[in-house]
């Protein structure tokens, strides 16, 4: 035992004499001092550092097309500030994006960073495919408090943090200007009402001219969900523990969408299965239609309706005026195998410069406080602030719990029965209400 302990003691010393002669040689290279300070780690993204970095591409996904300049401009941002980090942005339709994460995650092969719903959030959570960053919130590298409406609460989950709110959204009533102006009727404005809506709606609608006055799409976010509120119905319980769908007063708000259809005042389920409500409103053939906010762009690029058409306010219903918000995060994958570099792109997404780009190209609601006014001006020939005027009134996005992706996934399997005459709208609000509380009852 003494032995072993003598010679321990030679190598230490052994090794701390090659230590100095080591250091001794640096000292007396033209090498730069590397006793500095060391400031990264309250750093921003991009601050520069004498060790060397690797040469790193990481994949960012999202499904929106449109938003795609806006989200390859911040990339270039990050990458002009980390010259070793590019990124590749990849676009995976709306239709697709789902199927393939679903794959991905269990396969270990999801996007180094990609968006996130509030509605798929929790079965990716739970499943550990996400990476944490509860502890980078802790360490201050990321000021939650920065993101308007609580947004970042939506991408928590058991007290884990591992989003960072990218925008909100709201839904407005978008209406061509034109087809107002030859019917000589005045625009919608904020004493408008779910019955003005329906009245001039007729008032507009020309079939013979394959023209009609609103787009009474079967949707949620961007239809019914909205009148269901308005008329003092509901989704879902506060508490989430039972469908709203059999409301005697969602049901009155879901048949009179649907009779829209049935006075001609609408196209039929099956003309706006063959053709989405918003390409009709975009090609002419629509005088007025829900839409979102991320839907702008679209819109605003069709060459048929530009400078023809605006945005008002939802209309006001039996009990009040209604609106569903959402906001999008970005979050970084769990099994990502350059996770530091996910990490600094994943806080640049989160950051001011990133959320004033968003806003500056008309892009999307940025979450980050105090840069909305960039995103109001960016066209200033639309009537942007009614999606931020409608914040107060508006209902979050019914996501957060298990049995969110079960019943959203069926329930449009029993609406477009209802939509489309097989079975009445009352029908199939209860058939919903049912499968809902099945599903609720099952993830429990």
């Amino acid at each position: 035992m003494v032995k072993r302990n003598k010679f321990s003691f030679m190598l230490v010393l052994v090794l701390m004499v090659l230590s100095l002669i080591t250091a001794a040689c640096s000292n007396s290279s033209n090498n730069a001092p590397t006793n500095k300070p060391d400031d990264s780690k309250n750093g921003n993204a991009g601050e520069t550092t004498d060790a060397p970095k690797k040469n790193v591409t990481l994949t960012y996904a999202i499904w929106d097309k449109i938003q795609q300049p806006a989200m390859e401009a911040i990339a270039k941002e990050f990458t002009a500030q980390n010259p070793n980090i590019k990124v590749k942005v990849e676009v995976i339709p709306w239709g697709d994006y789902w199927t393939k994460m679903s794959a991905a995650a269990p396969a270990g092969t999801l996007p180094d960073v990609f968006w996130m719903h509030g509605g798929q959030f929790a079965t990716y959570a739970s499943g550990k495919f996400l990476e944490p960053i509860t502890s980078k919130v802790a360490a201050g590298e990321i000021d939650l408090n920065n993101y308007a409406a609580n947004l970042a609460s939506i991408y928590t989950l058991n007290g884990e943090n591992y989003g960072i709110p990218k925008d909100f959204d709201t839904i407005g009533l978008a209406y061509n200007k034109e087809l107002f102006d030859q019917a000589g009727i005045p625009y919608p404005d904020d004493t408008w009402t779910y019955a003005k809506l329906a009245e001039v709606a007729k008032q507009l609608s020309q079939p013979d001219k394959g023209i009609y006055g609103f787009g009474a799409k079967m949707d949620t976010q961007t239809g019914y969900w909205n009148d269901m509120l308005a008329n003092g119905g509901k989704i879902i319980s506060d508490d989430m523990s039972k469908s709203g769908y059999d409301d005697p007063a969602s049901i009155e708000a879901l048949q009179a969408r649907y009779q829209m259809t049935v006075d001609g005042a609408s196209p039929t389920h099956q003309q706006m299965t063959d053709m989405e409500a918003t390409e009709m409103f975009k090609s002419g053939k629509l005088a007025m239609i829900f839409d979102g906010s991320w839907r702008i762009s679209d819109i605003d690029s069709s060459d048929i309706i530009k400078g023809k058409w605006d945005w008002a306010k939802l209309p006001m219903g039996k009990v009040k005026r209604a609106n569903i918000i959402n906001g999008l995060g970005n979050v970084m994958s769990a099994s990502g195998k350059n996770k530091e570099e996910a990490w600094l792109f994943l806080k640049f997404l989160g950051s001011q410069k990133a959320a004033e780009i968003t806003a500056q190209m008309g892009a999307a609601i940025p979450a980050y406080n105090g840069t909305q006014d960039a995103w109001l001006t960016s066209r200033p020939y639309l009537n942007l602030k009614v999606f931020t005027e409608q914040v107060a009134d508006a209902t979050p996005y019914p996501s957060g719990s298990m049995s969110y992706p079960v019943w959203f996934a069926k329930e449009p399997e029993i609406m477009s029965q209802a939509w489309g005459g097989a079975i009445s709208v009352e029908e199939g609000a209860k058939k919903v209400a049912e499968m809902m509380n099945q599903a609720i009852a099952d993830t429990k």
